[in-house]
């Protein structure tokens, strides 16, 4: 069932989209389980799980403008109690503002821009943004990027009185925080990523194009492109081996900064397991184990 969505004015509200454990194609789950060891896959999905609860839906709970969904997509081939517990926590974090859409391997863009192509009629402006593992959206994300999508939506020209076409943004600066055993040890501010902050698109539902399926290195050049500069840090993003390596320690100016957006920062052991709430099974042997407690 398609679900209902907000409009605001000529711009809908945000679809974040989000792969989880999701491979698709070429390879699919398939070639991945192939490639990896089970020991390697059972510890993927469980980091994923973990930075799923710990970092990414807690700051989009927290946004201070709530007219947006997640929309987040994952294979049919998961066990059925990761499906479970995956349903769970997006109806604990996002009640009545996510979806998870289980599919094949298929190309993910695909998957999100027919989505997108399936919902309902009205105003059909939307802003879609990528959503990558670790990622964390700072309070007023949300808001920040509403504002400059209509702005640099106002400013498409206009064909037969309608807008065409589409732009591409993403914010300049971000945050590169390091966790060791669930604890920040490395926090960073950078401009320079592998992949662009909070990568969104705002055009038409009904157009060819979605943020997995482009490339990042033609935005600005075959595809038009604004790098939102604002004094404040709207993006996080938890990075692991040779990025992290070499990280400085936490700074303590950045630190008290940073809490203003990211309430998973708030405290030094925020982002901690708290396992008085959730039993974590250590294997994916048909159960995650990850349930409620009580």
């Amino acid at each position: 069932m398609v679900p209902s969505v907000v409009f605001i004015g000529d711009i809908v509200e945000v679809f974040f989209q989000m792969k989880f454990f999701y491979c698709g194609k070429p390879k699919g789950i398939v070639g991945n389980r192939v490639s990896k060891s089970r020991e390697d896959c059972e510890e993927n999905i469980l980091k994923q799980f973990e930075l799923l609860e710990r970092v990414t839906l807690p700051s989009l709970r927290d946004q201070s403008d709530p007219q947006f969904r997640l929309v987040l997509l994952t294979s049919t081939r998961m066990p059925q109690e990761c499906k479970d517990h995956l349903t769970w926590l997006l109806n604990h974090y996002l009640p009545g503002r996510s979806e998870v859409l289980f599919a094949r391997p298929m190309v993910a863009g695909r998957v999100f821009r027919n989505y997108m192509q399936r919902l309902g009629d009205g105003p059909d402006t939307v802003i879609q943004t990528q959503v990558l593992e670790g990622d964390a959206f700072g309070v007023t994300f949300v808001k920040t990027l509403r504002e400059h999508a209509i702005q640099s939506w106002s400013q498409i020209p206009t064909e037969k009185g309608q807008r065409t076409g589409g732009t591409f943004m993403s914010f300049k600066r971000g945050l590169k925080l390091r966790l060791r055993e669930n604890t920040p040890v490395g926090l960073e501010v950078t401009s320079t990523s592998n992949a662009p902050f909070g990568l969104s698109l705002v055009a038409r539902r009904t157009g060819r194009y979605n943020p997995e399926l482009i490339n990042p290195d033609v935005l600005g050049v075959k595809l038009p492109h604004v790098s939102i500069r604002t004094r404040d840090i709207h993006c996080m993003r938890v990075v692991s081996g040779e990025s992290a390596r070499n990280m400085p320690p936490v700074d303590e100016d950045i630190l008290i900064q940073a809490r203003q957006e990211f309430g998973v920062l708030k405290s030094a052991d925020a982002v901690a397991r708290k396992r008085n709430r959730l039993r974590v099974a250590q294997t994916v042997d048909g159960v995650i184990g990850m349930r409620r407690a009580g």
